[in-house]
């Protein structure tokens, strides 16, 4: 038994161990990456400054001024700097040297700079240039120094008519310095896009201006490994960590590798902790074994009664133990078990509840749609006859005038007909091509009435915009339901906006839209928003956040639907407290709208033809 509980505590210590390694190796990735981040906004900051530096000398030197003065110009200057810069210099097109801050005892021809590479760039490029490291020909210890240049022009005629460069010792660069503060055995490495060394804290005079062995402009321009992975560095064969980052003001890459013996250091100490922890427990729990087995049976006993009683139907019983051990583990999930079972048949019943509204709404439509059916037959009878009554009387009559406004009344009326049969679904849909601006015109005033005087409605309307493909009587259904929303979550009154605007679609920008150009109908209320754990179910069916008998979750299932139908999309974006904004797209049809049908106001010629009309309700066939 001893053997058992000392094996099994070895392996959990082992365990242990990894998980502490594992732990360790990724938070030293990160510190790599955190370094590499820092350091390379130290290298940009000083690149930045050196460029600002050299801007500002090219006004301050005169490249035509005998050498004696630009030296000592350029010494005062160099001596009041805070920034570590080892020399300035100015040279003329040739590459030879003006003026300097620092000049080499062997005089100034051996500072001149024609042959160096960042010089004949410069010159080419004719702007701010950051070279690559070179050896100091000012300085007796030919340290490593990272150039900077920029040209400089005549005020006149802007023509480049001298150079003017800094230097910064490599080892006094910040980064450089950040890098040194690092564990042992740490490297900071900065390539430029052909491999080549640009700076490396470890063996420095060997590596710097060297090419990177194994480098590949393949693996340069791939992301970056994981923070966690381990790297053999191919020049000395040490495991570490590393983190890297693209420069900004010069294209380097940066690189910072910390090794990886600090993690497993730390591992190797928590395994033996570890272990002499398990074997001091391996012998506490042999002795306390038979204590702790009669402990464990009266709380078993109590959890099967109280399991039994669960299983029987009995949801109301509970277990009450509260312990901390395994027992008490599985009393709790047995509790959490009745606890979801009660919860599936809350969510079965209000589902049911749910379909109940649904088949209600469902009824009421086919209540209404026979209704309106009816009442267009009513207003049929009425148009025919007042439009008959019409034509007999004279136009100067003064019941000319009130005939017309009867005609109107009875119009508008149809017209609240075919809102009725566009809410019960039982008009057929029929696409046409239409203006985007007259469906929200023709709507706007039932808009205003549906959101209530406490909702401020405003529309934005654009005329250049093409025609779309929509029945616009389901459309209009659309946006009533929009607003019918929009009102809802204004309780306190606000204001809602409907805008209309061109919108250009790319692939993939738009999640369900194909590349294009889209109208697009944007809906934004001031409202109390969309909390995130409900925004992406708001266009299911039935889902609804408002109170039982305030709604059934339909009218954005339906919209949503209907603008699926027509070729469009719907998107929503919104946060809780701050509003919702929902947009339509439909494609935009470089076609002009199909022109309403039109009622010629001219009276009927006179003649002996006969009308034949067929209607099942009698005031309309009737025949007078």
């Amino acid at each position: 038994m001893a053997i058992f509980v000392a094996v099994a505590f070895g392996l959990l210590a082992w365990l242990r161990a990894r998980d502490r390694q594992l732990a360790e190796q990724r938070l030293i990735g990160e510190r790599a990456s955190d370094n590499a981040f820092a350091v390379t906004q130290a290298l940009d900051a000083q690149i930045g400054q050196a460029q600002t530096l050299l801007q500002s000398l090219t006004y301050v030197v005169d490249p035509g001024a005998p050498s004696a003065v630009t030296d000592s110009v350029l010494r005062v200057l160099h001596e009041r700097m805070v920034a570590p810069y080892a020399n300035l210099f100015v040279v003329d097109t040739a590459g030879t040297l003006i003026g300097a801050a620092r000049i080499h005892p062997a005089g100034r021809r051996r500072m001149d700079v024609g042959d160096r590479p960042y010089f004949l760039d410069t010159r080419r490029a004719q702007r701010f240039t950051v070279g690559d490291p070179v050896r100091s020909r000012a300085r007796s210890d030919s340290a490593w120094l990272i150039p900077f240049m920029a040209p400089v022009p005549d005020q006149r005629t802007g023509r480049t008519v001298a150079y003017i460069g800094a230097t910064i010792l490599v080892d006094s660069l910040e980064g450089v310095q950040m890098a040194r503060r690092l564990p042992q055995g740490s490297v900071l490495t900065v390539l430029n896009t052909k491999g080549r060394i640009i700076i490396r804290t470890l063996d420095t005079d060997r590596w710097v201006g060297r090419q990177f062995p194994g480098f590949s402009e393949r693996g340069q321009a791939e992301q970056p490994v994981g923070i966690d992975t381990i790297v053999p560095s191919d020049i000395d064969r040490i495991d570490r960590l590393f983190g890297s980052e693209y420069m900004r003001n010069t294209p380097w890459r940066v690189y910072v590798g910390i090794p990886v013996t600090e993690a497993f250091a730390a591992a190797r100490l928590q395994f033996i902790y570890d272990f002499l922890i398990g074997l001091l427990g391996g012998v506490f729990v042999v002795f306390i074994a038979s204590w702790v087995t009669g402990r464990l049976l009266r709380p078993i006993e109590s959890l099967t009664l109280d399991a039994r009683a669960i299983s029987e139907g009995d949801m109301r019983r509970r277990s009450q133990i509260t312990s901390d051990d395994e027992v008490g583990e599985l009393a709790r999930t047995f509790n959490a078990m009745a606890d979801a079972i009660v919860d599936r048949e809350a969510a079965l019943t209000a589902s049911q509840d749910r379909l109940r509204e649904a088949q209600k709404l469902e009824a009421l439509g086919s209540f209404a749609g026979g209704i309106a059916h009816d009442f267009n037959n009513y207003l049929s009878s009425i148009l025919g006859h007042v439009e008959l009554a019409r034509e007999t009387v004279p136009p100067q009559h003064d019941a000319r005038a009130e005939l017309d406004h009867a005609i109107d009344a009875t119009r508008r009326a149809a017209d609240l007909t075919r809102q009725i049969l566009v809410f019960s679904r039982q008009q057929v849909v029929e696409p046409r091509l239409v203006n985007p601006n007259e469906i929200v015109r023709g709507i706007e005033r039932l808009l205003a009435r549906v959101l209530g005087e406490n909702v401020a409605l405003s529309c934005q309307y654009d005329d250049t915009l093409g025609s779309i493909r929509v029945d616009p009587g389901r459309f209009e259904q659309v946006l009533m339901n929009l607003a019918t929303n929009a009102r809802d979550a204004m309780p306190q009154g606000g204001q809602f906006h409907i805008g209309l605007s061109r919108l250009h679609v790319e692939a993939g920008s738009v999640l369900g839209a194909e590349p294009g150009t889209y109208v697009c109908f944007t809906a934004r209320d001031s409202g109390e928003g969309i909390p995130r754990e409900v925004l992406d179910r708001i266009f299911e069916p039935f889902f609804t956040t408002k109170e039982r008998g305030r709604g059934t979750g339909l009218g954005l299932a339906i919209a949503y639907g209907i603008v699926k139908q027509a070729g469009g999309v719907m998107t929503v974006d919104s946060a809780s407290g701050s509003g919702t904004t929902l947009r339509v797209l439909l494609p935009e049809l470089n076609r002009p709208a199909d022109l309403p049908t039109r009622i010629d106001e001219a009276p009927p010629p006179a003649g002996q033809e006969r009308l034949l009309v067929g209607d099942d309700e009698p005031p309309v066939s009737k025949n007078d």
